[in-house]
C-alpha cells in the first residue's frame, strides 16, 4: 500500500462522527494497515481517517490471538505524532487491555501524542475473556466511564458480532459512561439492528461489508456516521478510498440506494 494517490477529497463525501470532521466517510479498519510505509500511504489517500492496529501496553505475541498481535503502544506513538502533525486526516488509536487501569493508561498515552478518537477494542475474544466487559452492565458503564474520563478526545467502542447483553443495554451503559461511538458489523445483526434498537442516541461506524462506493452510500442511508473497509483495502491497498469515493458520488446522484 505504498502508492501516492490524491490527497484532495470531493464536496459531499465529508462526514462528522463524535464531533470530529473526516474528509471522507470511509476509513480502514484496525488491522488492516499495519506498518509505518501502509499507514503513511493511507494520510495521504483519500481515507477518512487513519486507524492504527489495535495496540497493548506490552509486546503482544499470543499465538491463539493472533489479531492481536502489536510491537507494544510506545513503538506507535512516534508514528502517531508524525501523522496527526502531517495532514488533515484525523487519527484513531485503536486499543486493547486486560484491564481497565491498562485501557485508561493507553487512552492517555495516544490522546497526549495527537490522536483524535480513541478506539477501545472490545470485540477481539482475547479481551472478552480477560476484560469480561459484557459480563454486567456495572462493568461496562465503569468501563466506558474511565475510559472517556482520561481524554478529552472521543472514544468509541468496537462491539464483538453478537454481544452477549442486549444493544439497548449495551448503549445505555456506554452513553452513561461518556462513550460517543460504536463501531458494529455491517450486516443485519450488527449495524442494522443496533441502528433499530437504538436509534439516533449514539454515533456507529459500520465496519466491514464494503466493496463499492455504493456500499458506503447505503451504509450511510441506513443510519451509519462512516464506515470501516477491510478485505478490500488488503487486496487494493490504499487507492481504494478514491474509487469509493468516486462510485459514491456516483451512487448519490444517481439516487441510490
Amino acid at each position: 500500500m505504498s502508492e501516492r494517490v490524491e490527497t484532495v477529497p470531493r464536496a459531499g463525501s465529508a462526514t462528522v462522527v463524535t464531533g470530529v470532521r473526516l474528509p471522507f466517510a470511509a476509513m480502514n479498519a484496525a488491522g488492516f494497515a499495519v506498518t509505518a510505509t501502509e499507514l503513511r500511504a493511507l494520510a495521504r489517500s483519500h481515507t477518512g481517517a487513519v486507524v492504527l492496529r489495535t495496540a497493548t501496553t506490552h509486546p503482544f505475541v499470543h499465538p491463539q490471538f493472533r489479531a492481536l498481535h502489536n510491537p507494544g503502544f510506545d513503538k506507535l506513538l512516534p508514528l502517531v505524532r508524525e501523522l496527526a502533525g502531517a495532514g488533515d486526516r484525523p487519527v484513531v488509536a485503536s486499543i486493547a487491555g486486560a484491564t481497565t487501569d491498562e485501557l485508561v493508561f493507553l487512552t492517555k498515552a495516544f490522546a497526549e501524542a495527537g490522536a483524535a478518537v480513541i478506539e477501545v477494542e472490545l470485540a477481539d475474544p482475547w479481551v472478552e475473556s480477560t476484560l469480561a466487559p459484557f459480563d454486567d452492565a456495572d462493568s461496562l458503564v465503569e468501563i466506558a466511564r474511565r475510559v472517556a474520563g482520561a481524554t478529552a478526545r472521543p472514544c468509541w467502542v468496537k462491539l464483538p458480532e453478537r454481544p452477549a447483553r442486549s444493544y439497548a443495554a449495551i448503549v445505555a451503559a456506554l452513553a452513561a459512561g461518556g462513550v460517543r461511538g460504536i463501531v458494529a458489523r455491517n450486516d443485519f445483526s450488527g449495524m442494522e439492528k443496533l441502528l433499530l434498537d437504538v436509534p439516533a442516541t449514539i454515533d456507529v461506524v459500520a465496519l466491514g461489508g464494503i466493496d463499492s462506493g455504493y456500499d458506503v452510500a447505503r451504509a450511510l442511508a441506513k443510519g451509519a456516521r462512516a464506515v470501516q473497509v477491510d478485505a478490500t483495502l488488503r487486496s487494493e491497498g490504499a487507492g481504494v478510498f478514491a474509487r469509493l469515493e468516486r462510485e459514491m458520488a456516483r451512487a448519490v446522484r444517481a439516487g441510490a440506494p
